[in-house]
């Protein structure tokens, strides 16, 4: 059975609907049954299936009493193939940052939540997507949990974005604030079978190359270890987890991802300030 073919809990899934600053875009989502205690969002890889990743999250929202929210960011948006837009923030004319931040605002309305702060999961091209968010809105999320990203964005890096943070501010508006960043606590997950190496590569013929795309390392294990390194670095606690056996699929990573979401829930929910609890994984 695929996992949106998963029985629904006792809440109330909200399919597809559009998002008010771009119709084109779109959001669906699932409420629990009982009170609720914080929200998640989940951002798609490449096959963009947020119905999908919402089913992968379901019984878990349920049980933990998480709103959750997951756009959809279709590809071609322009009519010219290109289909790694959001990925960047910034791709086809639209802030996708923005987007998803309309998004949860008309969830938020949906659901009687605040949209203040929520967990943010990105699994693949939503992971690449989930961190670079990070990076631009620090101070809109309680935790973060990166799952098996494709590209990096490296905070030490001398190369400009996506690669690099050095024209940030030129790029988005956004002014790199490292306090806020070290607030949040972070989870860094990919399968130790999920190399990715030919998927991942990006040929400077393709509309997303800039200089310095590939400098982070070859596999997706070692561009994760990249990212972790170098957040680290600058004072980020992150939570590294390198799950055996597991390639690049969703449900391992989104079960580890939801066990890192428990452990920080209770500091979310009475405000407190939280760090990575723990770091496992490889270091």
């Amino acid at each position: 059975m695929s996992a949106s073919a998963a029985p629904t809990p006792a809440g109330r899934f909200h399919a597809l609907r559009a998002v008010p600053l771009d119709p084109r875009m779109s959001w669906c989502g699932f409420r629990p049954s009982g009170d609720l205690r914080a929200t998640a969002v989940l951002v798609h890889g490449s096959d963009r299936d947020p119905v999908g990743t919402v089913a992968a999250f379901r019984d878990w929202a349920e049980r933990s009493g998480v709103a959750l929210v997951a756009p959809l960011f279709p590809g071609d948006v322009r009519g010219d193939g290109e289909m790694n837009g959001y990925k960047a923030l910034v791709g086809d004319g639209l802030r996708y940052d923005l987007v998803l931040l309309d998004a949860v605002a008309r969830a938020a309305e949906t659901f009687g939540i605040s949209s203040d702060r929520f967990l943010l999961f990105g699994f693949s091209g939503g992971a690449q997507f989930a961190h670079r968010f990070a990076l631009a809105h620090p101070a809109r999320l309680s935790a973060l949990s990166i799952a098996a990203p494709g590209n990096v964005t490296l905070i030490g890096s001398p190369r400009a974005w996506w690669p690099g943070v050095r024209n940030v501010h030129e790029v988005i508006g956004a002014v790199l604030d490292l306090d806020a960043l070290r607030s949040v606590p972070v989870h860094a997950v990919v399968g130790a079978a999920d190399d990715g190496r030919d998927a991942i590569r990006v040929d400077p013929t393709e509309p997303r190359w800039v200089e310095g795309a590939n400098d982070a390392g070859v596999t997706r294990g070692a561009r994760l270890a990249s990212l972790v390194g170098d957040w680290r670095a600058h004072g980020v606690e992150v939570r590294h987890e390198v799950l055996a056996g597991v390639a690049h699929e969703l449900p391992p990573l989104a079960t580890a991802a939801q066990h890192f979401f428990d452990a920080v829930l209770p500091a979310v929910e009475d405000g407190a300030p939280t760090t990575a609890p723990g770091r496992g994984g490889l270091a």
